[in-house]
């Protein structure tokens, strides 16, 4: 009866919004349908092909002064899996592909961190953030040209050289970033 009832929702909850001014609902209508309709274009985004090249997610960063973290020890045994890029602090740091914001919060080794789901159900993982884009949330349709936060050294990167730690993971694991990044520096269009 629940399943039923829940099918009905969000079978109503789309007519009203095919059938509606988005723009007039009021803003927690609105709120409600994006967390609705967010699992449905994950599913559609999954299904894409996964992208070869994307962007280097901090600002005026090159592939050249990038020096490859992968796969280096760390504590308790780890291995790093991702890759360090290194700014000043508060640098800015962009989403490096377009996808979906599917978490914005803290955790002890990444501190301050955000994922974005991309093409092919890929995850890219921003960590050690100063802090983040105002108003970033679960949700939010990203592109190489948003805002994701400010380079920093939240979580276990206290006392390290402010960098961003960026990560992409597949099904299969994590998988090195380098090799994906773009030569091509994207223009920051918008903050």
């Amino acid at each position: 009866m629940k399943k039923l009832l829940f099918l009905l929702c969000i079978l109503i909850i789309m007519l009203v919004v095919s059938n509606a001014d988005y723009a007039r609902l009021p803003v927690g209508a609105r709120e409600l349908i994006e967390q609705v309709a967010l699992p449905f274009k994950l599913a559609r985004l999954s299904m894409q092909e996964p992208d070869n090249r994307i962007a280097i997610p901090v600002e005026g960063v090159t592939v050249k002064q990038i020096v490859d973290t992968w796969g280096a020890s760390r504590s308790g045994g780890r291995v790093h899996e991702g890759q360090d890029i290194f700014a000043v602090q508060g640098t800015q740091v962009r989403s490096a592909t377009e996808g979906y914001v599917v978490r914005v919060g803290e955790n002890s080794l990444g501190g301050k961190t955000v994922f974005v789901m991309g093409a092919g159900g890929r995850r890219y993982y921003y960590a050690h953030l100063n802090d983040y884009a105002r108003g970033l949330s679960l949700g939010d349709y990203v592109t190489p040209q948003t805002l994701i936060g400010y380079v920093g050294t939240t979580g276990n990167a206290k006392g390290t050289p402010p960098h961003l730690h960026f990560g992409v993971y597949t099904t299969g694991g994590a998988i090195d970033p380098l090799p994906l990044l773009s030569k091509v520096a994207v223009s920051a269009d918008s903050d």
